[in-house]
C-alpha cells in the first residue's frame, strides 16, 4: 500500500467514523427530544431560539462533512510535504471533536424535556469542549506530522544542478505553510460556529471571515517559469500575485525573519515588499524598479537559479 494509500484510507475513516457517531447519537436519544430543538442560547446562558430536529442534524452533519472533506481534499493534493498531511489530521482531528462535542451538549441540554424553552442551560459547558477540540488538533498535528517528507519529491526538488539549453524550458515549483496562521485561523471559526450554533449568525459574522480569510492565506505555492513568479494563496490558489519576468532584474535565496521585512503576510515597506509566512529560507527577486520582492519558501536557492537562467535567457533574445 502505497503512502498516499494509507493517508487517505486513514483520513476517508476518520471522516466516516465522526459522520456515523453525529448521526447515530442523534438517532439514538431522537425519541427523548423535542421538536423542535433549542439550537441557540444567550449571553446569559437561556435558551433563545429554536429549530427542526431534522434541520439540526442536517445542519451538524453537513457542517462536519463540508470542513472535513476540504481538509482530506487539500491533503491528498499536497500529501507528499509532511506539513501538509499534518494541517490535514490537525483540521480532522480539531473539527471532529468540536461537531461531537457540540452535538452531545445540544442533545443534553434537550433532553427529556417537553419543549424547548426549558433546555438546560450552556454557557460555561462550551469552554471545555473547545479546549478538547483544540487539544484534538495539537494531537492530529503530531500524528501527521510524523515521518519525513516524501522522497520522490525531495529527489526532484534536489535534483542536478540547474543547466538550461537553448529552446529548453523548466518550471519550478515549491510550497510553504504557516502553522500559526493555521491555528489561529481554525481557533477563529471554531468560535465563530460556536457563536452561530449558540447566539446569531450576526455575532458569528465577524469570526467566521476573518478565520476563513486566515486560512485562506495560511499557504502558498510559488512558481517560477518563463512568464515570470506567480504566488497563489491557499489551497483555493487564489489571491494570486504575479511578477512578470521583465520586471525582474535577478533572484537570489536570503535568509529573513518576519521582523525584519515588517511581520507575518503581506507586507509593504519602503524598498520591500514581502510575502511572509515563516521566517527562514526566501526567495527575494530584485525588480527593475530597485524594489526587493521577498517570498518565504522552500527550497528558495533553485528557484533563484531558474530565475536567473531564464533572465539571462531573455536578455539574449
Amino acid at each position: 500500500m502505497s503512502g498516499r494509500t494509507r493517508f487517505l484510507a486513514t483520513a476517508v475513516l476518520w471522516v466516516v467514523a465522526v459522520t456515523v457517531v453525529l448521526a447515530g447519537g442523534s438517532l439514538v436519544f431522537w425519541d427523548r427530544l423535542p421538536d423542535p430543538i433549542a439550537s441557540h442560547w444567550g449571553f446569559s446562558g437561556a435558551p433563545n431560539d429554536s429549530m427542526p430536529l431534522v434541520g439540526f442534524l442536517l445542519v451538524v452533519v453537513l457542517g462536519w462533512l463540508a470542513i472535513s472533506i476540504g481538509a482530506v481534499v487539500f491533503g491528498a493534493r499536497d500529501w507528499r510535504r509532511r506539513r501538509s498531511r499534518a494541517a490535514t489530521g490537525a483540521t480532522l482531528a480539531a473539527a471532529g471533536v468540536f461537531f461531537a462535542g457540540l452535538a452531545a451538549l445540544t442533545v443534553w441540554a434537550n433532553l427529556d424535556i417537553a419543549e424547548w424553552r426549558q433546555a438546560r442551560s450552556l454557557n460555561w459547558q462550551v469552554l471545555p469542549m473547545l479546549a478538547a477540540a483544540g487539544f484534538a488538533g495539537r494531537l492530529g498535528w503530531f500524528v501527521g506530522n510524523r515521518g519525513p517528507d516524501d522522497q520522490s519529491e525531495q529527489a526532484l526538488e534536489s535534483g542536478t544542478e540547474l543547466n538550461l539549453k537553448p529552446g529548453e524550458r523548466a518550471v519550478w515549483l515549491s510550497s510553504v505553510s504557516s502553522p500559526v496562521l493555521r491555528t489561529v485561523g481554525g481557533l477563529v471559526v471554531l468560535v465563530g460556529a460556536v457563536t452561530l450554533v449558540l447566539h446569531s449568525w450576526q455575532f458569528a459574522l465577524a469570526p467566521l471571515l476573518a478565520g476563513l480569510a486566515c486560512l485562506a492565506t495560511s499557504s502558498a505555492r510559488v512558481q517560477v517559469d518563463e512568464r515570470g513568479v506567480r504566488t497563489a494563496f491557499g489551497p483555493q490558489r487564489w489571491p494570486v500575485r504575479r511578477i512578470g519576468l521583465a520586471r525582474i532584474d535577478s533572484a537570489r535565496a536570503e535568509t529573513h525573519s518576519a521582523l525584519e521585512v515588517g511581520g507575518w503576510g503581506y507586507r509593504m515597506r519602503p524598498g520591500t515588499t514581502a510575502i511572509m509566512l515563516r521566517g527562514g529560507e526566501c526567495l527575494v527577486l530584485r525588480l527593475t524598479s530597485g524594489r526587493d520582492f521577498v517570498i518565504s519558501v522552500d527550497h528558495a536557492e533553485r528557484g533563484a537559479e531558474l530565475a536567473n537562467a531564464l533572465i539571462t535567457e531573455r536578455s539574449a533574445l
